[in-house]
């Protein structure tokens, strides 16, 4: 026994078969006798520790010459498309950029992606970068970054400022949305201060959602320019009244020729309304339909839906539009708002109660040729006697897309309240309501040959058509649907024609 030493350095000194690896610090016997491994740093490395250095040292120099045989191989391939042309080179830089459209996320026409197709972008954004002449051409093409559809959350400064320089001097589609989050609100009115500073000027098409109001409020609508803004949506998603305060993100230099409001005043917007054409407002009250009828004189298209009743709506003054062509009220309206109105250039109208329909006709001559008719109110009809009703001749259009109760709508399409009528066209429901009624035979013998009309019946055509493709399920599996296909009918994609 040596006296003084550990036992460690005992080991290492008195038994030569072990020994200390100066890689892996590990105590072990040598593995073979016939070779020594080399000394390094006064300790020799296990045989294992010496055969793992040699396999990295292969890996590494097998690594090397992938490199190099890949570069080889990019720089062979750049020179063969160079040099026999491949059928994506020979293609004109038209059809390419016709392609690179196609690959584009479908948009509404105020830019929205669905949220189905929001992952539709970064596949886009691969696609054009295949290779470097792809890319040249995708990014030359101001079409492709012209439309923007953008939710502040994600707001990027630098990529919104790279597309605005790429869509060079087209004018700009641009759809801003936000969140409810009030952790967003301050980053919300940053973003909207910073794209309308730079680049109000460059919008024709502006649609914004927001959830708050007190985003916008705080903002300086002073600085801002709208001289190319032809289109506008502002949608609240509160459902509260909307404030009459001016929305100051607008001014009069915003002139639009479009516009679409949900739960937002008119008398709040502070913009010019001279060129204003088309106009689609929900949550308006009395007040606001006046004021849109008052100054839209170039108006020729109004939907208005989800009307506010309050308790001022008790009177309207006289009204006379020279210019609206068509009208969509999706919602029962105030008695006054007919009774003051006067549209002596009306073709077509969809309404919910036909009892207000005769005074405004009458009073206007209007040219009244298309009327669509739905009902969600039970004796809507029945408020007043079909008796009372006076004819409508001049509609030949007309389309019923909704009833709770046929009595009144029966007598009116048999007895002559619409004289000049030639395309009827049924929603699925209404159709099998009046068939159970035993009414569709009756109007197809308006279709058959007259003594009088030797070619042809008074109703041209008769349709049965769903606007939405999904009452068409319900409607075949009808138990009424043999008896339906033994009357002639032809087999649409919404729906069938009766022949």
């Amino acid at each position: 026994m040596c006296h003084g030493r550990s036992d460690n350095n005992l080991r290492t000194s008195h038994c030569p078969s072990i020994m200390v690896c100066w890689l892996c610090r590990f105590d072990t016997t040598e593995l073979g006798t016939d070779t020594k491994p080399p000394m390094c740093k006064d300790r020799p490395p296990c045989q294992i520790c010496i055969a793992v250095t040699e396999v990295d040292e292969e890996i590494n120099q097998a690594m090397a010459v992938l490199r190099r045989l890949m570069v080889k191989r990019r720089d062979l391939r750049s020179e063969h498309n160079c040099v026999h042309g491949t059928l994506i080179h020979r293609l004109p830089v038209e059809l390419k950029n016709h392609i690179f459209e196609l690959l584009l996320p479908s948009r509404d026409e105020w830019g929205e992606i669905p949220a189905t197709e929001r992952t539709v972008m970064s596949s886009y954004l691969n696609s054009i970068s295949v290779c470097r002449g792809w890319r040249d051409i995708a990014l030359s093409n101001p079409f492709l970054w012209s439309t923007m559809h953008i939710a502040l959350r994600t707001f990027n400064s630098f990529r919104f400022n790279g597309w605005i320089l790429r869509s060079q001097n087209l004018p700009v589609t641009l759809h801003l949305q936000t969140t409810d989050s009030e952790n967003s609100l301050e980053r919300s009115r940053t973003v909207l201060a910073f794209v309308f500073g730079q680049y109000s000027n460059r919008l024709r098409s502006f649609s914004f959602v927001f959830a708050d109001c007190t985003i916008i409020e705080a903002l300086q609508h002073s600085k801002f320019q709208f001289h190319s803004l032809t289109r506008l949506r502002i949608i609240s998603l509160q459902s509260r009244d909307p404030s009459n305060q001016p929305l100051s993100l607008l001014n009069p230099t915003a002139s639009p020729e479009k516009i679409e409001l949900r739960n937002v005043s008119f008398r709040s917007l502070q913009i010019s309304w001279n060129r204003l054409t088309s106009a689609k407002v929900n949550g308006f009250d009395l007040e606001d339909l006046i004021q849109l009828f008052q100054h839209a004189s170039q108006m020729t298209f109004c939907d208005v839906s989800s009307i506010r009743r309050r308790p001022s709506d008790s009177s309207m003054p006289p009204i006379i539009h020279h210019k609206l062509k068509t009208l969509h009220l999706r919602w029962h309206v105030p008695p006054v708002f007919f009774d003051s109105l006067t549209l002596p250039c009306l073709q077509e109208l969809h309404i919910f109660n036909l009892t207000q329909l005769p005074a405004l006709v009458h009073r206007s001559s209007c040219p009244l040729t298309k009327l669509t008719y739905s009902s969600f109110a039970r004796g809507d009809i029945d408020n007043m006697s079909v008796d009372d009703l006076r004819p409508l001749p001049g509609v030949t259009d007309l389309v019923v897309e909704h009833l709770d109760e046929t009595d009144g709508i029966e007598r009116l399409l048999l007895e002559g309240y619409f004289p000049d009528l030639r395309h009827l066209t049924l929603r699925p429901r209404p159709f099998w309501s009046l068939w159970r009624t035993g009414i569709i035979p009756l109007l197809l013998d308006r279709k058959r040959p007259r003594p009088d009309e030797p070619n042809e019946g008074r109703l041209h055509k008769f349709l049965v058509v769903d606007h939405v493709v999904s009452g068409l399920d319900y409607l075949l599996n009808s138990v009424y649907w043999e008896e339906v296909k033994a009357l002639n009918i032809s087999i649409r994609e919404d729906g069938f024609e009766f022949l």
